[in-house]
């Protein structure tokens, strides 16, 4: 299963391996669970594929083991969140909104269509084109039989008077 690529890295993991232990130790905070690391660090070592031309063989044996601490500390913290007496928060936000923005969502987009049938043909056609269709200036341009200049215009003068109907407290400013 070794092959000339793992043997620098074994190698490398016999010079190192008191510094490995007191890197888990440090990153986990358990001995124990630092020398199983250091154990699983070894097996990756192993097992690693030929393939892998490894340069610095210091280097990558303090990778793998970086991400192996990485990943213990994923799984103590889903098991310590998993095996909490804390009983859950009583007043979780709940993901549907409330009543009242539900409402105010329905109002604005009232609003929005009333200010959308106060737009010309063009104008209105040339917003609803480049935002919810996705089309270019030219597309429109060529669709509309106008300029592109003139596209560009369509959908500033739209994006203002629906702002101005949706927020009329700004546009008095």
């Amino acid at each position: 299963m070794q092959n000339e690529h793992t043997l620098p890295c074994l190698t490398a993991f016999e010079e190192h391996h008191n510094d490995l232990l007191r890197f888990f130790t440090h990153k986990l905070g358990c001995r124990d669970l630092a020398a199983d690391c250091t154990q699983d660090t070894y097996m990756h070592l192993v097992r690693m594929r030929p393939s892998i031309d490894v340069q610095n063989p210091r280097a990558f044996l303090f990778r793998v083991a970086a991400n192996l601490a990485v990943d213990n500390l994923r799984k103590l913290r889903t098991r310590r969140g998993a095996l909490s007496i804390e009983p859950p928060p009583e007043e979780t936000a709940s993901p549907a909104p409330s009543a009242e923005d539900t409402l105010d969502a329905k109002q604005r987009v009232a609003q929005l269509e009333v200010a959308m049938r106060e737009l010309s043909p063009k104008c209105r056609r040339a917003l609803l084109l480049n935002r919810l269709e996705g089309k270019t200036h030219r597309e429109i341009a060529d669709s509309l039989k106008v300029s592109e200049s003139m596209v560009a215009k369509y959908i500033v003068q739209a994006l203002r008077h629906c702002r101005a109907r949706l927020h009329p407290e700004e546009s008095t400013r």
